[in-house]
């Protein structure tokens, strides 16, 4: 895991507090603090092999893999926030999860804004600045106020490793984009 140090708007690092949160490299202002820990974390990690054409001829020494290359971990959480005691809407941090998941400037002449966020995700000693980009974000509003405020959201994140992220090149249909330069 990268030792990226994600620090928030007063200046402390926020790997000092105990519950998870996922925060904006690219905008640190905006993160995410989960009111209660997840009951669990999964983390994934594929390890990319391709079998070796043998032009189907029989090998004498068995089944030949390559290993094509390295990939970054993938994690899943699942994210509880509940207003319903304190008659709270739990919409902003739901919002602030969508853009985080979302292109952060569409409309920027800078390419690279025109993408949604590098995060970071810690919590305590198990997560340590988790480097990475939202691959899915999946809500499920469960409780709701008599005027239709949501008071209650579990908000399932997929995360996906990443320690530089580019806007794709624009190719045409079928066409193979080049490779991204780094930062």
């Amino acid at each position: 895991m990268s030792n990226f140090k994600h620090r928030d708007t007063s200046g402390t690092s926020r790997t000092d507090r105990g519950v998870i949160y996922i925060g904006s490299v690219d905008v640190p202002t905006l993160t995410v603090e989960a009111q209660y820990n997840p009951k669990e974390l999964q983390v994934d990690k594929n390890i990319p092999w391709s079998k070796k054409n043998q032009a189907n001829q029989a090998n004498p020494t068995g089944l030949h893999l390559e290993f094509t290359g390295a990939e970054g971990r993938t994690m899943s959480v699942e994210l509880l926030f509940d207003g319903y005691e304190q008659k709270k809407s739990v919409a902003k941090p739901v919002e602030d999860l969508n853009k985080m998941a979302s292109v952060w400037d569409g409309s920027s002449p800078d390419e690279n804004k025109r993408r949604p966020h590098l995060c970071v995700c810690s919590w305590g000693d198990t997560v340590d600045n988790f480097r990475c980009v939202i691959e899915s974000l999946s809500t499920k509003y469960t409780m709701f106020s008599e005027a239709g405020v949501p008071l209650r959201a579990t908000c399932t994140v997929k995360l996906k490793e990443a320690d530089v992220v580019d806007k794709a090149a624009d190719s045409p249909q079928g066409a193979t984009p080049a490779p991204a330069a780094g930062h």
